[in-house]
């Protein structure tokens, strides 16, 4: 795959269990865990965690996203609690692919999804303080932060700021 992703075709699909190679290959690192999953997961990620995770929170569905047939980035559409419907859990896998335009395919994917799925007036999202490209790329898409207090994760000991961002759905 050559490294303009402009004429790249996303899909996407609900995860596998024979996935879980690829999250183990793309989260590399505790804090990249931490970055993605927030306090709900541990590095390194194994196939027992996703399934407690997916058996605990049914309304949460993985998404993998694939460019062309290859695996490219994962994602989960959160439904039925609050602060939903909400995307999570984005990550480009290759980090020499991130910022080249994936993640912003894949993102439309899943906002496309579950406007399919379940109609919703907005969408919404989490993202800490510090993840200043994934911010950049959320306000390229549409997403706004709505000012709403959202409680700080802790990452040994220390608490992270927690935004949220918000896209109506009209504004696509």
């Amino acid at each position: 795959m050559n490294q303009s992703f402009d004429t790249v075709r996303m899909a996407i699909r609900k995860y596998r269990p024979e996935d879980i190679s690829l999250l183990q290959q793309w989260i590399t690192d505790p804090e990249l865990m931490f970055t993605v999953a927030g306090p709900g997961w541990n590095y390194p990620i194994t196939t027992a965690q996703i399934e407690a995770h997916q058996q605990q929170y049914p309304s949460k569905q993985l998404y993998i996203g694939e460019a062309d047939g290859m695996p490219v980035a994962m994602g989960e559409i959160i439904v039925n609690e609050e602060h939903a419907p909400r995307l999570g859990r984005l990550l480009v896998g290759d980090q020499n692919k991130r910022g080249l335009g994936i993640g912003e395919k894949f993102i439309r994917e899943l906002m496309s999804e579950c406007i399919r799925l379940y109609h919703p007036d907005s969408i919404c999202l989490f993202v800490l303080e510090t993840n200043l490209s994934a911010i950049r790329l959320y306000k390229k898409i549409g997403f706004s932060f709505t000012g709403d207090h959202i409680p700080d994760m802790i990452r040994e000991g220390e608490p992270r700021k927690v935004l949220k961002m918000i896209l109506n759905c009209g504004e696509k």
